[in-house]
């Protein structure tokens, strides 16, 4: 059964609807690194990318000293072809196995059983193909053609096939273009049929439905990944994790938990329900409480934040510190120790180590053109309902009264307060209620 194989992937352009604005567990790089990982499973001589635009990184690293993953670039204008150039090298012996991403396999095994059947068979030209059923919904004579899939002999003849009719200028892989050689008897033509067992070992991928039902099976296998890692997940089928996220072994993540893009997080970490992660690193032993949200930030060591918090990008939270509900943070680091823990928003700040941050303060960052920075020295106590009027400096260990509009830089170890003066008028409550019932009364009595 072990025979060279090689693998030529096409990787489609912007599909209709597709773009950044979706989820990565529905991009189509999302299905082509999965189409990758599964035909390395093969262990072929080579895979081989066919793309428009090379992607900025290699989708997925092999440890093969060979490099056996490959991008090609597919040329627009006439003349030289680096595709052809690299095909016209291929020793004519062993199978091609042509994909495109709008087929996607669950695993490896629907590879090996067309590779199975092409190789038993001696084909030329192995397509899958199922049966349509009848009324009595028994297999029937009428069939039909999976696209995307497609298992070709590397001889002279068929080399000169591969390079003209492989692909659509879409990208996709023509498989009834294919069969044009085998005329007019079709002879070296073969079936792999796929029956209803076999249905669910792969899709394909022609809509938003299908896209949909891709992802789910992605962030299912990636559950199942980490789970062997030491991952422990309380409800699998209710949490979404994209396939490039990884997670520290004795980590636990709750029900409802979404974690997007490039997220790395640490071992023995809480993730607890509804938390939603973006591009972020989080450190060994955080706990991320719920309803949290985390974009484009870093957590250091043994950070806690939440309930219902949010941080945007360019956040930092340095070990130790402690962000409860209600807090908003951009563009802020946050010293180690340091608490924030109720309804507060630091945004282009600096704030040092064991600071504390009482609830209600803001930093006033936008003067109506641009952001300005707040910059809090480390041991400061910064009191309730504080508005801090960026650019503005706290020195070191200073107190902020409650209540105070800072407006000037604070010495260290100063006390600044920045309010009004009480004022207590006495009896003006009662005298405001008697004068609304006077008014009251001449109302309902116009004529008098």
């Amino acid at each position: 059964m072990r025979k060279k194989l090689q693998v030529l992937i096409s990787q489609l352009r912007a599909e209709s609807g597709e773009g950044e604005k979706l989820p990565e567990l529905l991009s189509a790089r999302a299905r082509l690194n999965h189409l990758i990982k599964v035909c390395l499973e093969l262990r072929p001589d080579r895979v081989v990318i066919i793309s428009s635009e090379l992607p900025p990184q290699p989708a997925r690293k092999t440890k093969n000293k060979t490099d056996r993953l490959l991008f090609v670039q597919r040329e627009q204008t006439a003349g030289e072809n680096q595709l052809t150039n690299y095909l016209s090298s291929l020793k004519r012996e062993g199978d091609l196995l042509l994909l495109s991403t709008e087929f996607f396999p669950v695993s490896s095994d629907i590879f090996l059983k067309a590779l199975k059947t092409h190789r038993e068979n001696s084909y030329s030209l192995t397509l899958l193909a199922g049966r349509q059923k009848t009324e009595a919904g028994r297999a029937g004579d009428d069939y039909f053609v999976y696209p995307g899939l497609a298992v070709v002999n590397l001889d002279e003849e068929n080399r000169h096939l591969v390079l003209e009719k492989s692909f659509k200028p879409s990208g996709e892989l023509d498989v009834v273009r294919l069969t044009d050689y085998l005329k007019p008897d079709y002879d070296g033509l073969g079936f792999d049929w796929i029956g209803d067992e076999e249905k669910g070992s792969f899709l394909v991928i022609v809509g938003p439905a299908d896209w949909s039902r891709a992802a789910s099976i992605l962030s299912r296998l990636k559950v199942a990944e980490l789970e062997k890692q030491g991952v422990i997940f309380l409800s699998p089928e209710e949490t979404w994790i994209d396939p490039e996220v990884q997670i520290g072994r004795g980590s636990i993540v709750y029900p409802w938990v979404i974690i997007e893009g490039r997220t790395r997080i640490g071992s023995h970490c809480r993730l607890y329900p509804h938390s939603h992660i973006i591009d972020s690193q989080i450190s060994d032993g955080v706990k991320v409480f719920s309803s949290t949200v985390i974009e484009g930030s870093y957590l250091e060591k043994a950070v806690q934040v939440g309930p219902f918090s949010r941080l945007r990008p360019e956040t930092r939270l340095k070990a130790g510190s402690r962000v409860g509900n209600f807090v908003e943070m951009k563009k802020t680091v946050f010293g180690q120790e340091s608490k924030a823990m109720h309804l507060s928003y630091l945004g282009d700040a600096q704030v040092g180590d064991r600071v504390n941050i009482g609830a209600g303060t803001i930093t006033c960052n936008y003067d109506g053109e641009k952001k300005n920075k707040t910059t809090i020295g480390r041991e400061t106590f910064v009191g309730s309902g504080t508005e801090l009027v960026a650019p503005v400096k706290i020195g070191r260990g200073a107190y902020i009264a409650a209540g105070s509009t800072i407006t000037d830089n604070v010495s260290p170890e100063a006390l600044a307060i920045a309010r009004a003066r009480q004022v207590e008028k006495k009896g003006w409550a009662r005298k405001r209620r008697a004068l609304i019932e006077l008014r009251k009364k001449e109302k309902d009595q116009p004529g008098k």
